[in-house]
């Protein structure tokens, strides 16, 4: 058994936070309310604080008042344990150690706010699902001092958070998930509520008390749940016209890459993604070489290409070589339904119709991470619109260059193939294809 003060009362499960102190650069707790995460964290910030001279960093990603972070939960300890500090407006400091409590919205107007973080020996991250990519690439290396260790404590929200995937992919972690049944401190009423949403919502107790992330959140547009289920779709009916696409989302600046998406059909309604190639060209001239020979190797019964910046060039070269190729420009508005603010945001919604009806097959993880990044918003006349590639970058996302690919081939399948269906043409029998991960 463990001897510790009463302050360090934590669940036996989160115990190895304290057994393994300055052990690791980087700490997680994550899952659902009431199973004593923040908890945890806040009494091992008021040890440290009290045993060592040390300076400590409570943030998150925004915070417009004090009363938005972990300040209040902190006073309460302090209260409670009748511990020796003096307690500011905006920092609370040990009377004996001299040590220094801040609190610190990391993003200020859009700008991370990454003045002296380099000189925290400790830096809590609570409500770390709310980080964005961008944050934890501009700020987390700021965090430089010798010995300095990083918490996060959160209740996931989508399976891609980047602060949960940043820790999970540092071997110099510990993490450790928890729930409010594994936490003998949690209240009778929490319990109880929790016995409530069970019965009431089984989707909404496993990601509220569990801590699972959701499938789908309000301003994603794809189901995470239906997205990873597309490698394990197998087609049915073997009556159809053979007939194939491909989607081209062009690329020729900075990270992005060209990606070529093949689809072939496998049943009446249904598709299956057989080839992605990507490549990064800054040559325009190189790319369309690469664009004939791929479509000259596939053979694409229709194939559409991505005409913004410099894809009209490409697209106006393929046609003088003979290339048969259908333009999508994502910006354009005419001949959009009303519903849609442009044809990007139309291709994605046909594309999200497809993954709910079950329609296409596709084993490709890079592909689907860019899919479940995907997010929509409304104008203020109601139409839907896609977050462009430059607001996603902006938010320390990669473009989306595969999942644009595989929007565009199955939007030509859509507006080039009568919904897919070659009405001019006889059924015939036509042995399944295996697919593979590519």
């Amino acid at each position: 058994m463990l001897e510790v003060p009463q302050i360090l009362n934590l669940p036996p499960k989160l115990m190895p936070f304290l057994t393994n102190l300055g052990k690791y650069r980087y700490y997680l707790s994550d899952g659902g309310r009431g199973s004593g995460k923040s908890q945890a964290f806040g009494r091992l910030v008021l040890y440290v604080c009290e045993k060592r001279k040390v300076r400590v960093c409570c943030g998150r990603e925004t915070q417009n008042s004090i009363e938005e972070s972990v300040y209040r939960l902190l006073v309460d300890l302090i209260k409670a344990y009748k511990l020796n500090f003096t307690i500011l407006s905006n920092k609370i400091v040990h009377n004996i150690t001299g040590s220094e409590i801040i609190f610190r919205g990391f993003r200020e107007q859009g700008v991370e706010n990454t003045k002296g973080m380099e000189g925290f020996d400790i830096v809590w991250i609570d409500e770390a699902q709310t980080l964005t990519k961008r944050t934890i690439d501009v700020v987390i290396p700021t965090i430089r001092k010798e010995n300095s260790v990083i918490w996060f404590s959160m209740n996931r929200f989508i399976r891609s958070d980047p602060a949960y995937e940043f820790c999970l992919s540092r071997p110099n972690c510990l993490h450790i998930h928890i729930d409010y049944f594994e936490n003998p401190f949690c209240t009778k009423e929490l319990i109880e509520e929790a016995e409530i949403c069970k019965r009431l919502n089984e989707a909404d107790y496993r990601h509220i008390w569990l801590g699972e992330p959701l499938a789908q959140a309000d301003d994603f547009l794809f189901n995470a749940d239906k997205v990873a289920r597309m490698k394990l779709i197998t087609s049915f009916g073997d009556i159809y016209a053979p007939q194939r696409v491909m989607g081209i989302d062009f690329a020729a600046k900075g990270s992005d890459l060209t990606v070529a998406t093949v689809l072939d059909r496998v049943s009446l309604t249904q598709w299956q993604v057989v080839a992605q190639e990507a490549w990064s060209e800054p040559d325009s001239m190189v790319s369309i070489g690469k664009i004939v020979d791929l479509i000259g190797k596939f053979k694409p019964t229709s194939a559409m290409l991505d005409i913004g910046g410099m894809g009209y060039v490409v697209y106006n070269r393929l046609q003088e070589l003979g290339i048969r190729i259908n333009p999508f420009d994502g910006a354009e508005q005419q001949g959009v339904p009303p519903e849609y603010g442009n044809k990007r945001a139309w291709g994605y919604y046909t594309l999200k119709e497809y993954i709910d009806n079950e329609w296409i097959i596709m084993n490709s993880p890079e592909t689907e991470k860019e899919l479940e990044q995907i997010r929509f918003k409304y104008k203020s006349n109601g139409e839907r619109m896609i977050m462009s590639k430059d607001e996603m970058r902006k938010e320390g996302i990669h473009s989306p260059d595969r999942a644009d690919s595989l929007m565009m081939a199955v939007f030509c399948i859509k507006t080039c193939l009568k919904d897919g269906i070659n009405y001019g043409g006889a059924p015939v029998r036509v042995t399944r294809r295996s697919f593979s991960k590519f």
